[in-house]
């Protein structure tokens, strides 16, 4: 008895040491994460940023009431991935549009997912047929999630803030399978069924936050099947109602987001694009290679934010593509053919093809971006560390040269998070690696232009009209630059051209309309801010400006109209409180101005217009009837 006693308290303490072991090793990661991407925290909002959380007016929530975080996550532009809008808007009603707050989010959701999956890969080599093999190598679990979680190929996943779509749908992925595994494993009924339900909701929740998680079935039955049915045909044969029904739930997964005519909505996908389907699908063979390149050898300097890649026109156009496409199929032979004597690795293998089907198949997306390799090196990790732990000898060696991958891994990252920590850096990168494609220089212009440094950016907007001479949008901020170089005749000259290439373009109607005010023709210009909010009704700069044009005409009525609506569609917008306090203060509402004032000097502190005009405001309602008109100077 007692020696019965004395064994539970000596496998107690075991399990209490390795317990603490696990909570520090994991928590020390964590910190060593959040310090490698600490120099990012004031990236700006960049790209994709723009229309799905700066301009996107729905994820504006003042409050947690249920309506709200509904139109947040059903009414955004990417509407078919409500999880992501939901935390996007969580983050506007905390701490509105401070960056810091966005970029903190996305590395506690990566530190999540590296996490999770150390889990995951601890409870799938614990399985009782896989823990002889593998149960010498305890390390392998947390070597797994470190060099995933410290790989400079995820820092587009984590830095550049909208990829949080890709970077929570992985986490909620890996998550599924992991409650999935312990499920499996588990012998108590009740638990069973629980975390088999936590599997499903995880997985719903993967699945709203980015499409990519259309793969989570396929992949759950694949688990199932290689390793807790020894890859058993008569299993699957009796199973066929329920792998049927999971084509089925597959099936209607796609019709939700792809509709009724799949193949008429992937050919729409083509029609903004420079190459057709044939050439993006013979040019992914070639991307799935460099791909694995970058795991393999991710300096810096291989990466980039924005690709010219070359296209495929033929399997021999360039002979690489066929190349390629046979290095791909050798690695699904491969994986075949490893599948019985070597599961775990034919496993990562079809993981990290299969998790890449979506984005590098047939639909109409961009070519390469590396965010993509995000859910599928997960396992690509786990492949590294067992071959290192296999081939590498004496066993500490192994374990040093992984030390030293993750030293590498570390420095890189922080290197390139550099780049990404401003956004001049990051296009000027982008120039440098992809000198012949516009849309680098477009956006180093723009990066440019927002800095003040017009000079420099209308020689890359000059640039991007050499390369892509109709790109209305470098065009118009050609226009934009000159325009506040005084050079008003030019920026019309380059307005006019942007709306020549794209008519319905709302912002150059609106930059135009500035040029013309500014030359006093103010009924032109309203003419072509009132056309810019019939192409966007919710455009809040055309609203002001619009509203300045008719205060000049002394349209106060109408201007205060347009002031308002600004505000509506833009809260935060100070030199619209500030005119609107204008406008109110001429037309004796002093009160009402003072407020404007005071809501724009919030904003900005430093607002010294506004802090004057308010002060003048009271020192004449100190002096005058609430109903007496006063005339202040804008």
């Amino acid at each position: 008895m007692k020696r019965a006693e004395q064994s539970q308290r000596n496998e107690a303490r075991i399990n209490i040491h390795a317990f603490t072991r696990e909570v520090v090793l994991l928590s020390s990661l964590a910190i060593f994460v959040f310090l490698i991407y600490s120099n990012t925290m004031s990236g700006p909002f960049i790209f994709d940023d723009l229309p799905n959380i700066l301009e996107n007016q729905n994820i504006r929530i003042n409050s947690l009431c249920v309506k709200d975080i509904i139109t947040a996550g059903f009414e955004s532009p990417a509407s078919n991935r409500p999880v992501s809008n939901i935390s996007f808007a969580l983050d506007y009603y905390f701490h509105k549009y401070n960056v810091a707050g966005y970029h903190l989010v996305n590395i506690l959701i990566h530190i999540m997912a590296g996490i999770f999956l150390y889990f995951f890969v601890k409870t799938t080599l614990s399985i009782p047929w896989l823990r002889s093999s593998y149960g010498p190598y305890a390390w392998i679990p947390f070597f797994t999630a470190s060099i995933w979680l410290l790989h400079p190929i995820q820092s587009q996943s984590v830095t550049y803030i909208v990829q949080r779509m890709n970077s929570l749908a992985a986490t909620f992925y890996i998550l599924a399978l992991l409650l999935y595994a312990k499920a499996r494993v588990s012998v108590k009924k009740g638990e069973k069924r629980a975390l088999f339900a936590g599997c499903i909701f995880a997985g719903i929740l993967a699945l709203g936050s980015k499409e990519i998680a259309g793969t989570l079935p396929i992949f759950i039955v694949l688990y199932e099947w290689y390793f807790f049915q020894d890859l058993n045909w008569t299993w699957l044969k009796r199973h066929t109602l329920l792998f049927t029904s999971i084509l089925i739930l597959f099936a209607f997964m796609a019709f939700m987001f792809v509709g009724s005519h799949p193949l008429e909505i992937i050919l729409e996908s083509y029609k903004t694009r420079d190459f057709t389907m044939t050439q993006r699908v013979l040019t992914e063979f070639r991307v799935v290679i460099h791909y694995i390149s970058l795991l393999i050898f991710p300096h810096p300097s291989r990466l980039n934010l924005d690709y010219d890649f070359p296209l495929s026109y033929s399997l021999i156009d360039p002979i690489t593509t066929l190349f390629s496409m046979g290095a791909i199929v050798g690695l699904i032979v491969l994986a075949v053919l490893l599948a019985k004597k070597e599961r775990v690795l034919s496993f990562c293998i079809l993981w990290f093809l299969g998790n890449l089907a979506i984005e590098s198949s047939v639909i109409g997306l961009e070519i390469i971006f590396e965010h993509r390799t995000y859910l599928p090196s997960m396992l690509v990790s786990l492949m590294a560390v067992i071959l290192a732990y296999r081939y590498i000898r004496p066993k500490w060696l192994s374990s040093g040269v992984m030390c030293g991958v993750l030293i590498l891994c570390s420095v890189w990252t922080y290197e390139r998070n550099c780049v990404w920590s401003n956004d001049v850096s990051l296009w000027a990168d982008c120039v440098e690696k992809s000198p012949g494609k516009a849309r680098p220089h477009y956006n180093l212009g723009v990066a440019l232009e927002d800095h003040g440094r017009l000079k420099e950016a209308i020689s890359q907007f000059s640039e991007a009209l050499r390369i892509k001479p109709n790109h209305a949008r470098s065009h118009d901020n050609l226009g934009g630059a000159l325009a506040r170089q005084g050079k008003l005749k030019e920026a019309i000259s380059q307005f006019s051209e942007a709306l020549r290439i794209k008519p319905d373009y709302a912002k150059a109607h609106n930059n135009l309309g500035n040029a013309l005010a500014s030359q006093g023709k103010l009924k032109e210009a309203i003419s072509q801010f009132s056309e810019a909010l019939r192409i966007k009704p919710d455009f809040a700069e055309a609203h002001y400006n619009l509203g300045i044009a008719l205060t000049k005409q002394e349209k106060f009525k109408e201007a205060i109209g347009h002031y308002f609506e600004a505000l509506r569609i833009k809260p935060d917008y100070a030199d619209a409180h500030y005119n609107l306090g204008n406008v109110l203060a001429r037309q004796g509402r002093l009160k009402e101005a003072i407020g404007h004032f005071s809501e724009a000097l919030r904003i900005r502190p430093g607002f010294v217009a506004a802090r004057q005009n308010m002060e003048l405001v009271q020192r004449l309602l100190r002096r005058s009837s609430a109903s007496s008109k006063t005339s202040v100077k804008p």
